[in-house]
């Protein structure tokens, strides 16, 4: 089933998450038809800046229009069947694909560094989500250089606007491949390197697909597919332990 966003539960959460709010000016200014993704410079080293206020990370993560250019339904649909399969949300945010995922997935891991985000999802699923998914939606403090996921886990791994972000992507990675189960998935979803009407992440912050492809084979997973073509802004690249 697919989320609606609300705009009225949305505040209703924030409203009880926080004490007091600036009138942030919205994100990404600019004159351009197609949706702008999240303004994700404040998250360079994983962590908000000091400054950032949580309802404007919230902006930033899911900004109007985000559920077409994501398209998150194509996304989840390249797991497969996932029934019976656990699923690592890296750099879960507010939860967008997670709480999507927990009406499809037996279980889904959301992992954050900002205790903020923690909050705000633990929140928001209680609001947004029918009783029978809540259980399946667990959020994970994580730390920089590890997700805090335990060995056989969970069956796939996440990354969705993250991946560019991550220091020392390819010790990372090593650590998700051994958790991984064999056959394990891991799929990582970021802006493509080119010029496109968008204005975050900056072009020089983002990584060409090689890069990504060439960083997985170092760590050891084997690519199963790269598509460059089913996202407007994005690539997705699959590989398997």
């Amino acid at each position: 089933m697919k989320i609606q966003h609300n705009l009225t539960i949305l505040s209703l959460v924030l409203a009880l998450l926080l004490v007091a709010c600036g009138s942030d000016d919205p994100i990404a200014e600019g004159n351009t038809k197609a949706p702008k993704p999240a303004d994700t410079t404040a998250l360079q080293n994983g962590l908000p800046t000091d400054s950032a206020s949580l309802q404007n990370l919230l902006r930033q993560y899911d900004p109007p229009g985000r559920d077409v250019w994501q398209k998150p339904e194509v996304v989840i649909g390249k797991m497969g069947d996932l029934t019976n399969k656990t699923v690592a949300d890296i750099g879960a945010g507010s939860g967008f694909f997670s709480r999507r995922l927990a009406q499809q997935a037996k279980h889904v891991i959301a992992v954050e560094l900002d205790p903020r985000f923690i909050q705000f999802m633990d929140s928001i699923k209680l609001v947004e989500l029918k009783p029978e998914y809540q259980g399946r939606f667990e959020t994970r403090l994580g730390m920089p250089n590890d997700p805090k996921l335990k060995p056989d886990e969970a069956d796939i791994v996440l990354v969705v606007n993250t991946y560019i972000y991550i220091q020392n992507r390819v010790e990372y990675l090593k650590n998700l491949l051994n958790v991984l189960p064999k056959g394990g998935k891991i799929i990582v979803v970021d802006f493509k390197k080119k010029r496109m009407p968008i204005k975050y992440p900056k072009p020089e912050v983002r990584l060409e697909l090689y890069e990504v492809e060439n960083e997985l084979d170092d760590a050891g997973f084997t690519i199963i597919e790269s598509d460059d073509c089913a996202l407007d802004y994005q690539y997705i690249v699959m590989a398997e332990k």
